[in-house]
């Protein structure tokens, strides 16, 4: 079963830009970094070399306006989002988060693995592949986060990445 928002809000550190939807909360984006390499994966670890995510500058947009947003500028590739938002996966749970349907009605998508219960982090991040320029405001909202009920599980997620946010 898909908890209800209400439900999920319960595990989430929602931030003044998230919004409660029917089944989930909406994650609002704070930072961008564009993944120029990727990592190694071994049967016992993951290695991902933060020297490889480089930050991505926010500008005002339109320049020549007084009433300019902050937004970044993504050209295609692959780019590390960091949320507004954290998150702590109850034991009966499983998170996801998927794009919001504007991300998709242009082409791009969101790439998250699945949040298994008993994880946490002050702020959630995930992957964006672009495959399409696209412009993004400074803490939009560009994700879903929703919970999935599961019968009761062996142990709880405490993985390397545990209160981590991307690596």
């Amino acid at each position: 079963m898909i908890l209800n928002a209400n439900s999920v809000a319960d595990y989430i550190k929602e931030s003044d830009f998230s919004k409660r939807t029917q089944i989930g909360i909406d994650l609002s984006v704070c930072r961008i970094e564009k993944i120029l390499v990727g990592g190694e994966v071994y049967t016992d670890e993951t290695i991902i070399n933060p020297e490889y995510y480089v930050e991505v500058e926010a500008f005002k947009y339109p320049k020549e306006e007084d009433d300019s947003r902050e937004v970044w500028e993504l050209m295609p590739g692959a780019y590390s989002l960091t949320f507004n938002e954290g998150v702590e996966v109850p034991p009966n749970c499983t998170g996801f988060i998927l794009q919001r349907s504007s991300l998709y009605r242009m082409g791009n998508q969101i790439c998250s693995p699945v949040w298994d219960p008993g994880f946490k982090t002050d702020q959630m991040g995930t992957t964006l592949v672009v495959n399409n320029r696209m412009i993004i405001e400074k803490n939009a909202r560009v994700a879903q986060f929703f919970l999935h009920e599961n019968a009761p599980v062996a142990e709880l997620y405490d993985g390397q990445f545990q209160n981590k946010v991307n690596y």
